[in-house]
């Protein structure tokens, strides 16, 4: 394994190769743009866990028939306020942005709008989504479910996902207020990521196979990652589950399990939408929220306290820097890509 110092490119770069690398696997345009737009994001707001790491399991399930690049979503049952989404078996963010952007129509007119989108791969980072509803003028909630990869609490198996949640407003100024996060201790790719620079995880993040706990990314890859802050954490994450899973007719735990190992990412993802006009302005909305997040930043400190911030801050700062200077991708997985760029007969950046 490789543990050099990250590389950086900018990001129309990056972009451009994970378009190229998608296209070269069987994707159409708009899909190879969806996906490659997703991973950039992900990367540019220190998200490196969710971003170009990804893109050679998604080619990898491409060639294996288990993603269909051109998919087409459709819905498969619809009411004036919610729909279904069959994706095809799409690329996460195809079918996702499709139910996305389903859902803020159907506010629009409805107020709200609750979508369930089925039968797509991993999509990457939850809080795009939710950016693309708030946008659109609306709130925008994301909860998924993931395969099994984190142990009941007091447990030592994997039985639930790492099952995101990720929550956006609109804000004041037009860019989206976010709240993002796993709810495992530590993301799965965080020990992908920790394997790749050979470094140790943080203690209290996972346990090996055999249920001891461990700072070991190679244990933790073979055994289980723990569920976030305790019992509240454990029963936020096995709640994201049901309603990711069984509530859209999808699966959860154990016969999730079995079907990706089948070749068949049998999950979901519940997307809604509500529109702040169908309880009065949305600009006093916006403004209201505006001025409690300016209370709380302003708010008196506890001792040796760092500045208080709000969700979403240090990534957006992070953004607007790595588009200024270029994005750092670690010597691992730039090693894999452009095995796989060499693989397709995809010229890489210098």
């Amino acid at each position: 394994m490789l543990h050099g110092s990250p590389r950086v490119f900018s990001p129309e770069a990056l972009r451009d190769l994970a378009e190229r690398l998608l296209a070269a696997a069987g994707c159409g345009p708009e899909a190879a743009m969806a996906a490659a737009d997703v991973l950039l994001e992900a990367d540019l707001r220190g998200y490196g866990t969710h971003g170009l790491i990804r893109l050679p399991t998604m080619i990898r399930r491409i060639q294996s028939g288990m993603i269909n690049p051109r998919a087409r979503p459709r819905v498969v049952e619809e009411r004036d306020a919610s729909a279904l989404v069959d994706a095809d078996r799409a690329l996460g963010p195809v079918g996702v942005i499709f139910g996305a952007s389903l859902a803020a129509r159907k506010a629009e007119r409805a107020g709200c709008c609750a979508v369930g989108v089925v039968n797509c791969d991993h999509i990457c980072m939850a809080g795009y989504y939710a950016e693309r509803i708030a946008r659109a003028g609306c709130v925008g909630l994301v909860a998924g479910v993931t395969q099994p990869l984190v142990h009941a609490l007091g447990g030592a198996e994997r039985l639930l996902g790492t099952n995101p949640l990720a929550i956006a407003l609109p804000g004041e100024d037009g860019k989206p207020l976010l709240l993002d996060f796993a709810t495992s201790e530590i993301a799965f790719g965080a020990v992908l990521q920790a394997k790749a620079r050979g470094e140790a995880l943080p203690p209290g993040g996972a346990i090996g196979p055999g249920g001891a706990p461990t700072t070991d990314p190679a244990q933790a890859a073979a055994g289980a990652l723990a569920p976030f802050g305790g019992h509240r954490g454990y029963g936020l994450c096995l709640f994201l589950g049901l309603l990711a899973g069984p509530l859209l007719g999808a699966k959860v735990g154990k016969p999730l399990g079995q079907a990706v190992r089948e070749g068949h990412y049998d999950k979901g993802e519940l997307v809604i939408a509500i529109d702040p006009a169908a309880f009065g302005d949305p600009a006093d909305f916006r403004r209201a929220a505006a001025a409690h997040l300016a209370e709380v930043k302003a708010s008196r400190r506890a001792a040796g306290a760092p500045a208080i911030r709000v969700p979403g801050e240090r990534s957006l700062a992070e953004r607007e820097r790595r588009l200024r200077e270029g994005v750092p991708i670690e010597e691992a997985v730039w090693s894999e890509v452009a095995s796989l760029s060499e693989e397709l007969g995809v010229p890489i950046p210098s």
